[in-house]
């Protein structure tokens, strides 16, 4: 398995890791824009390993199996940095490998070598919370609180979601 930064020729691959994620997370009911995703990476492929960074893990086939995106900026009360988490996807038969632990000691190693005094990571899926918090926690972060998310979509009457839909 190899960690690397994403490279224009992965954005297929990423697309549709885009689109597993989407289909497993807590709050899966918004709806994923392939072209919104498309450029969105398009425009990371211009900032990566800059301010923002994208990276992947592949096997030795090539297949992509992860991606990590994340940015380092200025704390709003601060001139020092921090890098924060953007979104983060391992395909379920690679869990519980060693990937993800590679691919946030690579993120840290990332936000060092940016400058950033933090890094700060998350889980908003509502995945494997438990699982996660322990491997964080082994890789030496501190848990400083949680996500909380309210389905607004869910909450509209059907008229207003199709309406929105169409």
């Amino acid at each position: 398995m190899k960690i690397r930064f994403a490279v224009p020729e992965d954005k297929e691959a990423l697309i549709e890791l885009a689109l597993e994620n989407q289909s497993e997370i807590a709050h899966g009911n918004i709806s994923v824009n392939r072209q919104r995703v498309d450029d969105a990476l398009n425009g990371l492929f211009l900032l990566n390993q800059g301010s923002h960074v994208l990276m992947v893990a592949e096997t030795i086939e090539g297949k992509l199996v992860a991606g990590l995106m994340g940015c380092v900026e200025r704390y709003y009360y601060s001139d020092e940095l921090q890098a924060q988490l953007i979104q983060w996807y391992l395909r379920p038969d690679f869990r519980g490998t060693s990937i993800a632990p590679r691919l946030v000691k690579a993120f840290v190693e990332w936000a060092k070598s940016r400058g950033a005094s933090e890094v700060f990571m998350g889980i908003s899926s509502g995945v494997h919370v438990q699982q996660t918090d322990r491997m964080m926690r082994k890789l030496g972060f501190t848990h400083l609180g949680g996500n909380y998310a309210v389905n607004l979509k869910a909450q509209r009457p059907k008229q207003d979601a199709q309406n929105e839909s169409a």
